[in-house]
């Protein structure tokens, strides 16, 4: 788990074309709260709904950035503490983000000064 950096916990939305959550609907104020964002490769040249997404699992930052062998630890009791193991997950991640084609505050949310 890579922890967002102190005081960008609050810096994510959700990205939509559709307002709707997967088991509810926005309220009106986050609805008053939404901006249009520029495309996403994946959305054909349209503009998307950028709206900021509430904290759903509170204080889970506060652990930090968390890296598992779920093979050898399914359980997740001991935390790798590896610098090259952690470049590498590092590196894969923001291979994905980009692929994914992951918003650039995503990118700083997480502290990761690629984009």
């Amino acid at each position: 788990m890579r922890a967002a950096q102190p005081g960008r916990e609050h810096d994510i939305a959700n990205y939509t074309l559709m307002p709707i959550k997967m088991n509810a609907r926005y309220d009106v104020d986050e609805l008053g709260k939404l901006s249009l964002a520029p495309p996403f490769k994946f959305t054909k040249g349209l503009q998307v709904l950028r709206i900021p997404a509430r904290e759903k699992y509170k204080g889970v930052n506060s652990f930090g950035h968390l890296l598992f062998d779920l093979r050898d630890d399914p359980q997740q009791q001991h935390p790798i503490h590896d610098e090259a193991i952690e470049a590498r997950m590092t590196n894969l991640l923001i291979r994905l983000m980009k692929e994914n084609d992951a918003p650039a505050e995503q990118y700083r949310r997480l502290g990761l000064d690629v984009i």
